[in-house]
């Protein structure tokens, strides 16, 4: 087959792949989204033995894509289900008072959707491009240091997964429709209605149902302060804007009542581990490489 016609089949396959997580195909039909990624793995097998540097976007696509996957199963083992212990730990590192209540008692009202709000879920929403958009610009202008921020945001993804069979945890709103939590809303439930209640509808049921309980750890404050990390070694100038907006979504996490301090924390140690992990064995560029 012509090198061009390869490069179009496994193109194809990401792009099938990243098009299916945006719809409900694969929640629908479960069997359909492996079929994909063992398709994926026979278009993309080719690069394996030629160690191109392209078989690191297989990697990212194809490895978010199947964590994709194996999050929605988390919560179908027979591990009971956590409500209580973050909501313990975060009193006790706030002296007995719940941040997230504190939070929202004095910035949220049901009644008025703030520009904070709108903030705040912006910062949430952003997590479905910045990585992505920071992949893109990594491989275009620094492709020798590419595997590096494949392996560590992707680590950080599964690293993470592994602790959402481990420990299924409730997330603050969720532990508030229980009873666990007083005060606390969804503020996106409130902010995607007042945009457009279909569209946020459509959007939560791709990517929020299929696992209500994968809290523990925050993989959205996990992947940004992964972008930081790696920024931190090979881009430093960007790795302050990258550490202001890894804060400003922990920030804007608790305040949407979707992650406590404790989850965050979770997240920021599987970054750090995934970092650890990534510079011991994904194999370091010569400079030359690096600059390309």
């Amino acid at each position: 087959m012509p090198e061009s016609a390869v490069l179009t089949v496994q193109v194809a396959t990401l792009l099938a792949m990243a098009a299916t997580v945006a719809t409900r195909v694969w929640q629908d039909h479960a069997w359909f989204g492996f079929v994909l990624v063992g398709l994926a793995a026979v278009a993309w097998a080719p690069e394996v033995r030629l160690r191109r540097e392209r078989i690191w976007w297989f990697a990212f696509v194809a490895g978010i894509f199947a964590y994709t996957l194996l999050r929605s199963l988390a919560d179908e083992t027979e591990i009971p289900i956590r409500t209580s212990y973050p909501i313990r730990f975060d009193r006790a590192m706030f002296f007995g008072t719940d941040p997230i209540q504190w939070l929202q008692a004095r910035y949220f009202a049901v009644s008025d959707v703030s520009f904070l709000d709108l903030f705040a879920v912006g910062m949430h929403w952003s997590f479905f491009v910045a990585p992505y958009a920071m992949a893109v610009a990594v491989f275009w202008r620094k492709r020798g240091l590419f595997p590096q921020y494949v392996a560590v945001v992707v680590g950080t993804m599964y690293l993470g997964l592994l602790l959402f069979f481990i420990v299924p945890t409730t997330p603050p709103w969720l532990a508030a429709q229980h009873g666990q939590l007083d005060g606390v809303y969804r503020v996106m439930d409130f902010v995607g209605g007042h945009v457009d209640k279909d569209t946020y509808q459509s959007f939560y049921a791709s990517l929020g149902e299929p696992n209500s309980v994968a809290a523990m750890p925050s993989i959205h404050e996990g992947v940004t302060f992964a972008m930081f990390l790696w920024a931190w070694a090979y881009a430093r100038r960007l790795s302050w804007p990258l550490l202001a907006y890894a804060t400003l979504m922990g920030a804007s996490l608790m305040y949407l009542g979707e992650h406590y301090l404790l989850d965050l924390m979770a997240g920021i140690a599987c970054a750090g581990l995934s970092w650890a992990l990534t510079l011991r064995y994904v194999r370091r560029p010569k400079p030359a490489q690096a600059a390309r």
